[in-house]
């Protein structure tokens, strides 16, 4: 995996430790170039912009249709809390819990611990209600500071009442949260997002992806 998701494009950042080339020309630097040159020279130093990633928040679908996808994902999200600065997961099922923290240890440490979770990784899904409870407990934290993209990965199975779901995302939307939705059913033949989740969801999801295999996921990084 690639140090930058993709989906979160580079966003200006104080830290002059992350930089890149800009587009332009540094005058300054270029004088200084020169004068240790001897002269002007045919050569200029570019612009040089601080970046950093921009946030991620993965709500993730635990949930019964979802569990065989759990040994996918997890290598997937571990690299992701460690290779990313800005990055947050929620695992939700029956209930919301913010897994960062457990992610952040040795990855076998983390696996058991994520396994305690017993309350999470059990029951109907109602996602309408997780992004409502994400919003409620977290929101305050995440939606300041910037473009803050919302990855939300599930197959779109729900239980739960969509117009919960249209109301929590339209809250994200008015926000100026990219909204992304990736779902591993996306790769089976004839597939369409016909599920009450999905049809809900769609006017305010930015981009919807597939997330099937370890390559589909590889393709996402950078």
């Amino acid at each position: 995996m690639g140090r930058r998701f993709s989906l979160t494009p580079d966003v200006p950042s104080r830290k002059r430790k992350q930089t890149r080339p800009g587009h332009g020309v540094d005058l300054q630097g270029t004088a200084r170039l020169w004068a240790r040159r001897g002269g002007a020279i045919p050569k200029f130093a570019p612009r040089v912009f601080p970046r950093q990633p921009g946030r991620l928040a993965v709500l993730w679908d635990v949930s019964g249709s979802m569990e065989e996808y759990v040994e996918l994902y997890l290598p997937w999200l571990y690299q992701l809390v460690h290779r990313l600065p800005r990055v947050g997961v929620f695992p939700f099922a029956a209930e919301l819990v913010d897994a960062t923290e457990v992610l952040r240890g040795p990855y076998a440490v983390a696996r058991v611990r994520l396994g305690q979770f017993s309350r999470v990784f059990s029951g109907g899904t109602r996602i309408g209600e997780a992004v409502r409870e994400w919003l409620d407990r977290f929101g305050a934290q995440w939606l300041g500071g910037g473009r803050l993209t919302l990855l939300i990965i599930s197959d779109g199975w729900d239980a739960g009442d969509p117009e919960a779901l249209v109301l929590a995302l339209r809250t994200l939307y008015s926000r100026g949260v990219v909204i992304v939705w990736m779902n591993p059913l996306m790769a089976t033949p004839g597939f369409s997002p016909h599920t009450r989740a999905l049809r809900a969801a769609k006017p305010f999801v930015r981009l919807m992806i597939s997330g099937h295999s370890p390559n589909a996921l590889l393709t996402l990084s950078t």
